[in-house]
Formats: structure tokens, sequence, C-alpha cells
């Protein structure tokens, strides 16, 4: 086989490779709940989960994010431009009412923190909130997603008709969304697929014209005038003729 021909097929073996890398990557990358969509926004991605009824309880509200990507959480908002993204993504969806926040009452330092443990610095309360007395062990935090602000309310009851989750594991070009085993990396993928198949084609046509050329050289060697045969029917015609002549 032509060297040439060896050539081309190894460089569509590598493409395909490529192809099949880059497939694994996306799916490692983008590998949890299939009907979720993250978005990105800072340095977190978050996504919107509709319930149905009255909505959930913290703990199940937690339980759905926990499960929906790796280190997801109830979304916990650190600053005003968070807070208002939050309510720009209900704006949008026409979808405002109340969602739980992931801040509760911490009985060891007496105050409001966020599930992570940090501090509160920065809060949107409604005027009143928190309430005064001593919150119980039970103290969740909602938010009103037409006004942005905050109030305290039973971890038990049922809140939102959506459940906000957050995490920052995703990994997964800024300013992209993400679901499950994909990414919009669909120019990189397409400009691989054509490049696999071109090299596919010079790797035919040149074994075509391999193929060719080499039938070619053969059938011209076979008809080629031989020398010797030449030499061979000269020496019969001699012969016959010297036998002619003695008879």
């Amino acid at each position: 086989m032509d060297v040439r021909k060896n050539r081309a097929f190894h460089f569509v073996y590598l493409i395909a490779g490529c192809l099949s890398s880059l497939s694994s990557a996306n799916q490692l990358e983008c590998d949890f709940d299939s009907g979720i969509t993250w978005i990105p926004f800072g340095s977190k991605w978050y996504t919107f989960i509709s319930t149905p009824g009255n909505g959930y309880k913290m703990s199940k509200a937690q339980e759905m994010c926990k499960e929906s990507a790796p280190g997801a959480n109830i979304v916990c908002i650190l600053n005003e431009k968070e807070n208002k993204f939050i309510v720009d993504q209900f704006n949008r969806t026409a979808q405002s009412g109340t969602i739980w926040l992931g801040m509760v009452f911490d009985t060891d330092s007496n105050t409001m923190r966020w599930f992570d443990q940090s501090e509160v610095s920065f809060s949107n309360w409604a005027p009143g909130e928190p309430s005064e007395g001593t919150p119980d062990v039970d103290t969740c935090t909602v938010m009103d997603t037409k006004s942005g602000q905050w109030k305290v309310a039973s971890c038990d009851e049922g809140f939102g008709r959506s459940v906000t989750c957050e995490t920052t594991i995703i990994a997964v070009p800024d300013g992209e969304k993400c679901s499950r085993g994909s990414k919009n990396n669909v120019l990189p993928t397409a400009l691989l697929i054509t490049a696999a198949a071109i090299l596919a084609i010079i790797s035919i046509v040149t074994w075509y014209a391999y193929k060719r050329k080499h039938l070619a050289a053969n059938g011209f060697n076979s008809i080629q005038h031989n020398p010797t045969d030449q030499v061979t029917d000269d020496s019969v015609l001699v012969e016959n003729e010297e036998r002619e002549y003695v008879a």
C-alpha cells in the first residue's frame, strides 16, 4: 500500500480520536440532571427548578438542589448584584413569588448565617425584618422575587413555585449554558467532522490513483515486444527453409 495512503488514513484516525475525546470531555464536564439548565453569573451557576402546588419545605428544597449537580445547594446571595440577578430571572419568566434562601438561624452564634457558615455581609431585609424576638432553630429565610426583599420564615413551611439552586463546580466556559452531556461546542465539532470527511476523501482518491497506476503499469509490461521471442521465431523460419532446400 502506498505511503501516502497510509498517512491519509492515519490523519483520519487521529481526527476520529479527537472527536471521541471531545465527546468524553463534554460528558464529564456536564454530567448531571438532564432536565436542568444552569445559567452563569459571576463565579456561580444557577438553576430554577419548578415546584408543584404550594412549593416545598426547606429540607426538601435543599435535597432537590443537592441532587441537581455536584456541590449544589440553595442560593446564598452575597451582594446586591447577585440579588438583582435573581429578581431579573424571575421577572423574565413572569414567575414572581417566594423562594428559599440558603440562610438559617445559627444557635451557636445566635445569628443568621448562610449554609456554608459564612457571615451575612450583605442583606436586603424587608421593613421590620428580621422580626423582633429570638429566632428558634427552625428559622429560615425567604425572598420575595418581585421586590427582592427578604424575610424570616419557618423552615417547615412550603414556599414558592420554584427552587433556586447554585453551584461553583460546573466546569464549562464562562457565558455558556450547560445541560447534561452537552456544551455549546458546535462549531469546533463541526470543523473536526468536516476535516475528517475531507481527509477520508483524499485517502480514497489517493488509493484509487495508486491502484490505477499500478494496473496500467502491469498491463503495459504484458504487451511489450519481447526481443527473445523475435529471435526464437527467426530461428524457426531459417530451419524450415533449410529443410525445404535439402529436400
